[in-house]
């Protein structure tokens, strides 16, 4: 499933939500200072977050046991991105390559 582009107001929302000031989400100076090349970069639990919801829409009830993540890349202000996704895992992609990868178990029907 291919997601929007990234925009620069998600981006602020999401730090906020956060409460991460780290100026790299929110100026393209800062993310340039910091090496990150001239475009703001997506705060990794929003990635996180973008890889649940895409579960959440592929199965409206799921509820998880446990997850867990490996972030491997940064996602940028103005990138689409691709997720892949599997009875247990799910893969948020740019281009290619991975940025995050996410194992999960869901909680049975019956106990929810």
């Amino acid at each position: 499933m291919t997601l929007a582009p990234l925009t620069p107001e998600a981006m602020a929302e999401w730090s906020a939500w956060l409460r991460d000031d780290n100026a790299i989400h929110l100026s393209r100076e800062a993310a340039e200072a910091a090496g990150f090349g001239p475009r703001r970069v997506n705060p990794g639990p929003a990635n996180l977050a973008l890889l649940i919801s895409a579960v959440l829409r592929a199965d409206p009830g799921a509820e998880f046991a446990s997850i867990t993540a490996d972030f491997t890349g940064n996602a940028f202000e103005g990138d689409e991105l691709d997720t892949t996704l599997s009875a247990d895992s799910a893969i948020l992609t740019r281009a290619g390559e991975v940025l995050v990868s996410a194992q999960f178990s869901r909680k049975p029907r019956d106990e929810r």
